[in-house]
């Protein structure tokens, strides 16, 4: 199997647990360890693992101790649509029909003419293209789905497309 290379933040925030301490201490000033642990329910040997990568990347520093607690804060900020919440990169479309390059299944375009959800996760410029591209290469083997992306495949943009209940 071919290696995707890509640097070394982008492997790192790729990691689910780097991504989340990450995205926690991007929306406050500092957190103490025993704060990041409860908050993502992570033990903590398991949370200095990727604390020490975090830091060697330049990403976060441990920037005061007190007693026993040592805090961090986020040392290098680095933009990351957050996939997952609906305030971030997520914006609603509005139903139009598929351009005429694209040939949609029929549930899909049916879908879409019935006025479907839809939503476009812009990833233009993002370190979670090579991540992307990943999930949808493992999306498509888990659903014997023949995905043949080029090596150079960099997603701008997915679409997802729901049935409207």
């Amino acid at each position: 199997m071919a290696r995707v290379r890509a640097d070394p933040v982008t492997t790192a925030l790729a990691h689910p647990t780097r991504r989340a301490v990450y995205l926690a201490l991007s929306h406050v000033e500092e957190m103490s360890t025993v704060q990041i642990e409860t908050q993502l329910e992570v033990d903590r040997y398991n949370l200095y693992h990727h604390m020490k990568k975090l830091a060697s990347l330049g990403l976060v520093e441990n920037h005061r101790d007190q007693g026993r607690a040592r805090w961090w804060r986020i040392a290098a900020k680095i933009e990351l649509p957050e996939l997952l919440a609906a305030s971030s990169v997520v914006e609603q479309a509005q139903p139009q029909a598929a351009p005429s390059n694209v040939s949609l299944p029929t549930h899909l375009h049916q879908a879409v003419e019935h006025g479907g959800d839809i939503r476009v996760i812009d990833l233009d410029g993002s370190r979670d293209q090579v991540g992307a591209k990943k999930m949808l290469e493992l999306l498509a083997k888990q659903h014997g789905i023949h995905l043949d992306l080029p090596w150079n495949f960099l997603p701008e943009s997915i679409v997802l497309i729901a049935k409207k209940r």
